[in-house]
């Protein structure tokens, strides 16, 4: 395969960039001001041109880069669809994290294999990933016990208190709730997992910044109440930070990642911890390079690397 690159290569970086940071976005939410231009545009162009090696780069004349489209044909061919697609979110993630100043390992991915199945699940595992998310009980119970051990699973979707035990039973290797809304749900978790003896549950509190009442999760004005009572009256939780989900059409994601990045400021200094200390749960297929450009430590992946979900027909 033939990549051509010259003078259309600074119209197409440009257009990259409008399209992953939605300039205009957010300008209109009023988070663009003239001084961002220098400080982001800039380092991102040359962030991206140098993605460009080793083409040598000429402001005249195209040059033509040479790829060993058989190599990666064959790949493909062997790993699969979905553990291509990993390797291409990874690389996004990497090269979103270096253009944010960040190193990825600073990033956690979470593949979210929701309706997917158990044989595409080890695709994923076999190209070396280890973290799978899933949104419902019934779906991690199920799958788990038919995969390797070693996977660390994260529950991401709404949990009600009767499914707890479920949850806690059925995947011993659970090793993250992002989903903690409120302090019933909180007190559930904290009781059953000191009961079965293991150790201290890592959890993420949600919290809802877009204020869409189809969406789970905590006001910002109350999370500080919430992660201090998880913090400091569950002994068997641990308090990791905060995780919401974004709006649907992405027209208001900036300005809800920007109120998460608040709510860590407050819950950090309620608690008196440092900011690193607590994680940022937010992004994901459409949105989580532009997560990661604001301090996202934890992006839950599902479509881009398993495909459309496949939701089974109901009958009429």
């Amino acid at each position: 395969m033939k990549i051509l690159l010259g003078k259309s290569s600074i119209n197409i970086v440009v257009s990259i960039f409008y399209k992953r940071l939605r300039f205009h976005r957010r300008q209109a939410l009023g988070l663009w001001n003239p001084t961002e231009l220098e400080r982001t545009v800039f380092p991102f162009l040359r962030c991206q041109m140098n993605n460009l090696e080793p083409a040598k780069r000429d402001n005249d004349k195209e040059v033509v880069v040479e790829k060993d489209e058989s190599n990666m044909a064959t790949s493909a061919a062997m790993d699969g669809v979905a553990a291509a697609a990993l390797r291409s979110v990874l690389h996004r993630v990497n090269q979103a994290a270096e253009c944010s100043g960040r190193g990825s390992q600073t990033i956690r991915v979470v593949a979210v294999s929701k309706t997917k199945p158990v044989s595409l699940i080890s695709q994923v595992y076999d190209a070396g990933h280890r973290c799978f998310g899933e949104n419902y009980v019934q779906e991690i119970v199920e799958k788990a016990p038919q995969l390797p051990e070693d996977i660390e699973w994260h529950f991401i979707g709404n949990l009600q208190s009767n499914k707890v035990k479920m949850l806690l039973t059925g995947v011993p290797n659970l090793a993250m709730v992002e989903s903690v809304d409120d302090e019933k749900i909180a007190n559930q978790l904290n009781r059953f997992v000191g009961s079965m003896g293991r150790k201290p549950l890592k959890v993420l509190v949600q919290v809802n910044t877009s204020g869409e009442e189809s969406k789970s999760g905590v006001e910002p004005s109350e999370c500080v109440e919430l992660a201090k009572h998880v913090s400091l009256g569950c002994p068997n939780l641990e308090f990791c930070g905060l995780m919401t989900i974004g709006m649907l059409d992405y027209t208001s994601t900036p300005e809800n990642f920007k109120t998460l990045a608040n709510c860590r400021s407050e819950v950090c200094k309620a608690l008196g911890i440092a900011e690193e200390q607590c994680e940022l749960s937010m992004g994901m297929s459409g949105d989580f390079e532009l997560a990661i450009e604001m301090g996202s430590t934890n992006v839950r992946i599902g479509s881009t690397i398993f495909g459309p979900r496949e939701y089974p027909k109901k009958q009429s």
